[in-house]
């Protein structure tokens, strides 16, 4: 029995080192798998024979003539292949008489086995979706049998002692069984394991007593119920995963490449500060909106000073000749959509090219001490809902506080947290970073 222990023992470690050494190798994610299953079945062991005279229907016994739950396995597999793998199991089972008809007795074995497994739902191309499954497995065992029968049936003296109680003996042979399986967890399946031992060289007979055959084989077979739970980093069974070969490996390879080529594209020719010319020809991405700019996205600015010419006072009045006042200016570029602070990806903080966009709104306010503005925080789709309310959130409130430490008056500067940005079509990178912005307004 110690054998059988240190056989398991070295075996599991060794499996548990093959595992961590995939983990260190595996690269590709879209063609791994979890390899390391544990398995814990009970069920019915039935002892078909050799049975004593005497002993529970003798040689007439059926295959699983009673159903008593009278055997526990714990089992370990190892997949090398998605269809091919190795597993260790060790089973506890006890035999006892299965009606009054019979003498009592008692046995008790414990077994090893080490098998071959096929993953046969592979083989046979199960649907991708399904979550039934099918394994087969064969292979060598090896057992111990001991005898806790007191009495047995002597064909002279009649009811004699045991000689064989409380002795042991081992023996081995060869396994093999079906296991239908039913995944009910992205991890965990239920299983029905159907197995049948066949024992060579063995003595004694399931009832305890000595076997007076020339044969010295036996049979059992073995019905039982249990789980199944792989182990790893992917998040389905190994057993049901999917893996892709060489060529869709590839077409998605093409594909990812062909995607991000795209997004590339749609960032080149997207024009943040609505000028006109798209950014990767704009030499001023941060131009005031509305404002005229030459070919290369510069707002014109023939003096030199800094501020466009449009916005400079011209006989009087102001750029934007439809309106005569800075305040009619900046009203309109508002109700227009233009007067925006634009967000990256999870940030609280405005990115470069809206900093022209944010010191006019400033200097807006001080230049209009009787000005107030709202300003409201929008968020892309990406994410969770209620999270990104709150991120739209502390966007309108870093704008606010940024405009309150530059001499603006709190109470100036009201905020609202919109959230997630509807208005804009948040399926292209564009879209979404359109939609990652605080928008302001006059407050009348």
């Amino acid at each position: 029995m110690k054998r059988i222990l240190l056989l398991v023992s070295c075996f599991f470690v060794f499996l548990g080192n093959a595992q961590e050494t995939d983990k260190k190798t595996t690269i590709d994610s879209t063609n791994t798998y979890n390899r390391l299953t544990i398995e814990a079945m009970t069920g019915f062991a039935d002892g078909n024979y050799p049975y004593g005279t005497g002993f529970s229907a003798g040689d007439k016994k059926h295959v699983l003539s009673h159903f008593t739950i009278n055997n526990f396995d714990l089992g370990m597999r190892y997949m090398l292949t998605p269809k091919f793998g190795f597993k260790a199991s060790l089973a506890y089972a006890k035999f006892t008489e299965s009606d009054k008809n019979s003498l009592p007795y008692e046995s008790n074995q414990f077994t090893f086995a080490f098998q071959g497994v096929i993953n046969a739902a592979k083989i046979l191309d199960f649907k991708q979706d399904s979550r039934f499954g099918l394994l087969a497995h064969a292979g060598i065992q090896v057992g111990s049998l001991t005898s806790k029968t007191k009495n047995k049936l002597d064909d002279t003296f009649g009811i004699v002692p045991n000689g064989y109680y409380d002795k042991t003996e081992y023996h081995g042979g060869f396994v093999a069984g079906i296991t239908p399986q039913y995944r009910i967890a992205p991890k965990l399946a239920l299983f029905v394991d159907l197995s049948v031992y066949f024992n060579y060289r063995q003595h004694m007979n399931w009832d305890g007593t000595v076997a007076n055959t020339p044969d010295l084989y036996g049979k059992t077979t073995n019905l039982a119920f249990g789980l199944s739970y792989t182990l790893g980093e992917d998040k389905i069974h190994g057993d049901w995963k999917v893996l892709k070969n060489e060529n869709e490996q590839k077409v998605e390879a093409l594909q990812n490449e062909l995607k991000n080529k795209i997004e590339e594209i749609e960032v080149m020719l997207q024009d943040t500060d609505r000028d006109g010319v798209v950014d990767y020809l704009d030499a001023e991405q941060n131009t005031i909106g509305g404002v005229t700019v030459d070919t290369k996205g510069r707002a014109i600015d023939v003096n030199k000073n800094g501020v466009p010419d449009e916005l400079e006072p011209k006989n009087g009045n102001r750029g934007l000749s439809t309106y005569d006042n800075e305040e009619a200016s900046f009203t309109y570029l508002v109700k227009q959509g233009m007067v925006n602070i634009f967000f990256d990806t999870n940030k609280e903080t405005p990115n470069t090219a809206s900093a022209n966009n944010l010191y006019y709104i400033i200097n807006f306010l001080k230049n209009h001490p009787e000005a107030k503005v709202k300003a409201k925080g929008y968020a892309d789709t990406t994410g969770d809902e209620q999270l990104n309310k709150e991120l739209a959130r502390k966007r309108a409130e870093n704008i606010k506080n940024f405009i309150v430490k530059s001499g603006i008056s709190e109470n100036r500067v009201e905020i609202i947290g919109v959230g997630i940005d509807t208005t804009i079509d948040n399926t292209s990178k564009t879209g979404r970073q359109l939609a990652r912005r605080v928008s302001f307004e006059l407050i009348q």
